[in-house]
């Protein structure tokens, strides 16, 4: 395949650089695309920068607050891969989150404050290195809420003006909301489900447009037709409509996937590449027997998930939600709830006995969330704090701050068409669903 040929070491490549790069999700993902590189990293926690380092070990990784970096420290790249954080924009534990300052310095030792610290490098960053490099495509990757980044009284306000930044510079956009137990264009999707915006902006030089439909439509079995490459049908709601679309994906959320023929259009359709919590699991660990840990007055809630679960599932295995996820439990054929940094909710329950007590459960661990948000069952997490709980907190953060790495590999795979010109053949949907 003759690939966009640059100069330097790299003649021959796409070659990417990836700001607020966490471990390496991006990276992963990105490096999956036949004749893309990425070059240049950079991140302000020294956790995630040994992780990236230890998996990506020909990248130069940068660590720093990335507000603080002068654009031309960084090599000129073909992309740039961008994940900033809007915690002004971002719910937490039911509350808008502050702008977290960062009291213990840039290098402080507490994990907890060199996670707070990415709210001080912002999505300015982006136009700040798009206005220097020229990169022919960008990539931002954020929380579907921060769309309405701006004051309350004129909420997306500044979201709208930070656009009108880069379009002032050549650049064109689509705004693309997508979840990552989707995404399985050219490999398999995410065994978790996880909703976030992606900003895909490309320099009108180029003299093209990005193929989205081949890249971000899933197939889905459509009763009447087959394989399908379905649509997104997004519903009218407070905060989004057909016309303008915004939000994440369920039944109660809004939009679903519906055949692109009209006949089809009261049908709801379900990627055939989904994949299930049971593959992420390590199943020769069996875990605590539950009346031993959750038939007492303090776990009354979660008891009363777990009978529930084991009432609707009989003896098949499933996963209780500790909290949030939107659900009380999901049959471990589904992918699982959202992984987040804040802690480990999704609790197994397993075991043929017909009493429920005499079952087994136990919390999923940090490996087996990372398989299921893509990543390698061999990729490397690195904390570098001494006490043991800080650790935990930064493998943590390590994987639900991660970018899936099925999603930057799609779309990374449209970036490349769109520059090279040449085309990529994406996986055939029957072998996916195999």
């Amino acid at each position: 395949m003759a690939f966009f040929v640059g100069g330097g070491d790299h003649a021959g490549w796409v070659t990417w650089s990836d700001q607020f790069a966490g471990g390496g999700g991006a990276a992963e993902g990105l490096e999956q695309v036949p004749g893309t590189i990425v070059v240049q990293a950079g991140n302000h926690a020294r956790h995630a920068v040994a992780t990236y380092r230890a998996n990506h070990p020909t990248v130069r990784v940068h660590c720093a607050d990335l507000s603080q970096v002068v654009p031309a420290a960084w090599p000129r790249t073909h992309a740039l891969w961008s994940s900033p954080e809007c915690t002004y924009q971002t719910v937490a534990q039911g509350k808008p989150r502050g702008h977290g300052e960062f009291v213990d310095g840039l290098f402080s030792t507490t994990g907890v404050d060199e996670l707070a610290i990415r709210s001080r490098a912002t999505m300015y960053c982006v136009p700040r290195f798009a206005e220097h490099h020229q990169y022919l495509a960008i990539v931002v990757e954020n929380v579907a809420e921060a769309r309405w980044w701006g004051p309350k009284h004129h909420r997306g306000a500044a979201f709208d003006a930070w656009l009108a930044g880069l379009r002032v510079w050549g650049y064109e956009h689509r705004i693309l909301y997508l979840n990552s137990a989707h995404m399985a264009a050219y490999g398999p999707a995410a065994a978790c489900s996880r909703d976030r915006m992606y900003v895909v902006l490309w320099h009108k030089s180029v003299g093209r447009t990005p193929d989205f439909d081949k890249w971000t439509r899933p197939w889905a079995l459509c009763p009447r037709h087959g394989h399908v490459q379905a649509i997104q049908s997004w519903k009218y709601t407070d905060v989004s409509s057909p016309h303008r679309p915004w939000g994440k994906h369920g039944p109660s959320a809004q939009y679903e996937w519906r055949c692109p023929d009209r006949r089809c259009a009261t049908a709801v359709l379900l990627p055939t590449a989904m994949r299930g919590a049971s593959e992420a699991i390590d199943w020769s660990r069996p875990g605590r027997l539950i009346g031993d840990r959750y038939t007492g007055p303090r776990s009354a809630n979660t008891w009363r998930k777990i009978e529930d679960g084991h009432r609707r599932y009989g003896t098949a295995p499933f996963i209780v939600e500790m909290r949030g996820g939107g659900s009380m439990h999901r049959a471990v054929s589904a992918p699982l709830s959202t992984i987040t940094a804040g802690g480990n909710h999704h609790l197994l329950v397993h075991g043929d006995a017909s009493d429920v007590r005499d079952r087994y459960t136990r919390l999923l661990d940090v490996h087996e969330r990372k398989v299921a948000m893509a990543f390698p069952r061999g990729y490397r997490l690195i904390a570098t704090e001494e006490r043991k709980s800080d650790q935990e907190k930064q493998l943590r953060s390590l994987v639900g701050m991660a970018v899936t790495p099925n999603v930057s590999r799609d779309l990374g795979c449209m970036i490349t068409e769109f520059i090279t010109g040449e085309s990529i053949e994406p996986m055939a949907p029957l072998a996916l669903a195999a």
